[in-house]
């Protein structure tokens, strides 16, 4: 068993498309958030041309070699989400905030007497270029549907006997190569065996007897963190050029919690199958933390033809991860009368839980292109662009993963490549006060009809089985900034908007239209620079 932290298209249960849980944001090559010093984010994080932030060394390293002198700088965050999720039948809102450190590099200058070489730069930064933490939940009456139907399919589909999926003092089938997912329904009651000999199951939910309601509530939290390494040069002072070193790490955890309180639901609590109409409910809990580290290259030169005018370019490797996946999950339930009793079962309790499993594997994200130009107009006013392409179908898996192939296959046929536009502007009032704007947008990775819900993923991996969809993003922003002999003081706002289609989990077949989460996240950054 295994889960991994980007959208999978294949099943490792019955060999079918698949999704993983709400990971794609926690990946460096395709985290388009809003993310750097308070100037870089106020000006829409259109640096690729303009350079001169400790920022750029993660987005054009030739942007440190425009420096002329050596700068220490700081960057804080104050980041606010709220999301409002909307299902067929309800509504619900979620908000919190959290506080973060955007950034904190160095840059080192040596200058040059004499010769084509103007200047050598060396720069380190530690930038955090995406946040997870988020709480949303979804609400469901008169659900037509259960999550049990798809563990009853998927489970008959693999053809295992009720006798291997019954846990015992001496047999734990959770070590064995079958799904988790058939081994916990089974022991929670949650799909009926049709015999004690055959390997076909039927759900509690029977369509047109059982009715009843269902809710989601998932918890993220994580980070993704970089460190960059740059060496970059000055060159007559119309050609600049750098390279970075990226050592990427991600941290990413999820809380999942999706329970269903039914009515008239068929219940066989017997190793002959007989079937008992109740009332109940359960509940599935999933714990799931992904690590990993990864190491890529960027590389990037700025051109400045005239002295107004600046033309960038760079591009980045894909990086490598080594990836760890943890695990687990637990079923809680109640059945008021099965077989003449009422039957019930903790999460807490260990015959209700899985084991805790762990997973390596190796992660190849998308290489990125960028083009960028700058405007420098006198000493008053900024206005930059850029333009990113992610070939996200390119990324893959390797190393040990299981139908790692196929996996690969349904990238490339179910993602698209990915398209940021970023601009900037900046216009100096006095010598010591700039004031700043930007925006930014972000292409989602899946093709529309992944998060539209006219065509749809319909088997998740593992135990998780609710996953979302990200749409495009759009990021507003401004700022001012403050100089006062050599100190720098810059303060930011930027408001995200993001829709994610969400699935609770989705029958092998079915056309289930997703929930929509509507997702809006605001920061404030406060940067403080010093140059010698």
């Amino acid at each position: 068993m295994k889960k991994t932290i980007i959208i999978l298209l294949s099943a490792c249960i019955c060999c079918l498309p698949a999704v993983a849980q709400g990971v794609i944001d926690a990946l460096p090559a395709l985290s388009g958030q809003l993310q750097g010093s308070a100037r870089y984010s106020s000006m829409g994080g259109a640096f690729g041309a303009l350079g001169g932030d400790l920022t750029s060394i993660r987005q054009n390293p030739a942007g440190i070699g425009v420096y002329r002198s050596s700068e220490i700088s700081v960057t804080a965050g104050l980041n606010f989400y709220n999301n409002n999720v909307t299902t067929p039948t309800s509504s619900s809102k979620n908000d919190g905030f959290y506080f973060t450190g955007d950034n904190l590099g160095i840059v080192g200058v040596i200058k040059f007497k004499s010769g084509i070489m103007r200047n050598l730069n060396f720069g380190f930064a530690y930038n955090n270029i995406a946040n997870y933490n988020n709480k949303y939940n979804a609400y469901w009456d008169n659900i037509n549907s259960s999550l049990t139907e798809m563990i009853a399919a998927n489970s008959s589909s693999l053809g295992i006997l009720p006798s291997d999926l019954a846990l015992s003092g001496s047999y734990d089938p959770y070590m064995y190569d079958m799904s988790w997912l058939s081994v916990l329904a089974y022991n929670t009651y949650l799909m009926n065996p049709t015999g004690e000999n055959s390997d076909k199951y039927t759900s509690i939910y029977r369509q047109g007897t059982t009715t009843g309601r269902a809710e989601l509530e998932t918890l993220t939290s994580g980070a993704i963190d970089e460190y960059d390494f740059n060496i970059s040069g000055n060159m007559l002072d119309k050609f600049y050029w750098g390279v970075t070193l990226n050592v990427t790490n991600i941290n990413y955890d999820i809380d999942s919690y999706y329970g269903e309180a039914l009515q008239n639901a068929e219940v066989a609590a017997t190793a002959d199958g007989r079937i008992s109409v109740t009332d109940g409910s359960f509940v599935l809990q999933n714990t799931l933390t992904t690590k990993g580290v990864g190491v890529g290259v960027k590389l990037g030169v700025i051109y400045r033809p005239i002295n107004y005018l600046r033309l960038g370019v760079a591009f980045h490797s894909p990086t490598y991860y080594d990836m760890t996946d943890t695990y687990m999950a637990a079923v809680g339930y109640q059945f008021s009368d099965v077989n003449g009793k009422a039957i019930s079962g903790s999460r807490d309790d260990i015959n209700n839980q899985t084991n805790i499993g762990q997973f390596k594997y190796n992660l190849t994200t998308p290489w990125h292109i960028m083009a960028s130009a700058a405007a420098v107009l006198g000493k008053s006013a900024i206005i930059s662009f850029d333009y990113e392409y992610i070939d996200a179908p390119a990324m893959y898996y390797s190393g040990s993963v299981d139908y790692a192939n196929s996996s690969n296959m349904y990238i490339k046929e179910q993602m698209q490549g990915v398209h940021n536009l970023r601009v900037g502007a900046e216009y100096r009032i006095t010598p010591s006060l700039s004031l700043r704007a930007g925006y930014a947008y972000e292409s989602s990775p899946m093709k529309s009809q992944y998060y539209n819900g006219s065509d749809t993923p319909q088997v998740v991996d593992g135990t998780l089985t609710q996953y979302h969809i990200p749409n495009d993003a759009h990021n507003i922003s401004c700022g001012v900034g403050y100089r006062i002999n050599n100190v720098n003081i810059d303060l930011a706002y930027v408001h995200r908007m993001q829709d994610y289609s969400i699935y609770p989990y989705v029958t092998a077949g079915s056309s289930y239209k997703p929930t929509i989460m509507d997702m809006h996240h605001n920061s404030v950054k406060l940067s403080v620079g010093y140059r010698f």
